[in-house]
């Protein structure tokens, strides 16, 4: 059971992997813009704004959080990081499934989010369980985790 591609193993449980997707590309693209407005511009005050603004923007936000999946104790775990530091405990009793929510422009895939829905969550609050460009990438997590839940003889959805 220890051959997941996307599941860690972290004491009794499993960490989700998180991959890059869009809003990490944005901020690296703003990262380059602004030093490309400091390096080849006379506009410094302004290049040096634009970096300190996006540096803060993903010390803030971007950080992605760690998600652990413990099926011995039916709990999922959301640790988010960066300045505000919270951590959400779901039971996996009232879990209902997972939604894999994809967005495009036109046939360009932007990016791929996993979703965890849970009976007492509304659809605005509920966890982010992993991200990526690939909607494959997401579908393996999908079969891991439900994979894992089959081990300990317990249905998810």
């Amino acid at each position: 059971m220890e051959g997941f591609k996307h599941l860690k193993r972290e004491g009794a449980g499993y960490q989700v992997k998180q991959y890059i997707s869009l809003q990490h590309l944005i901020v690296v693209i703003w990262v380059l813009i602004s030093i490309i407005v400091i390096v080849n511009t006379s506009y410094l005050k302004t290049g040096i704004g634009m970096l300190v603004f996006s540096l803060l923007l993903t010390i803030i936000s971007f950080i992605p959080p760690k998600i652990y999946f413990d099926p011995a104790s039916q709990v999922l775990t959301v640790v988010n990081t960066g300045l505000v530091r919270r951590k959400f405990t779901y039971d996996l009793n009232d879990f209902e499934g997972f939604e894999l929510q994809t967005i495009g422009l036109s046939m360009i895939p932007l990016g791929c989010y996993l979703y965890g829905n849970f009976k007492n969550i509304s659809h605005f609050k509920r966890p982010v369980i992993s991200q990526s460009f690939s909607k494959r990438t997401m579908q393996e997590v999908v079969n891991e985790l439900e994979d894992l839940n089959k081990k300990y003889n317990r249905t998810l959805i």
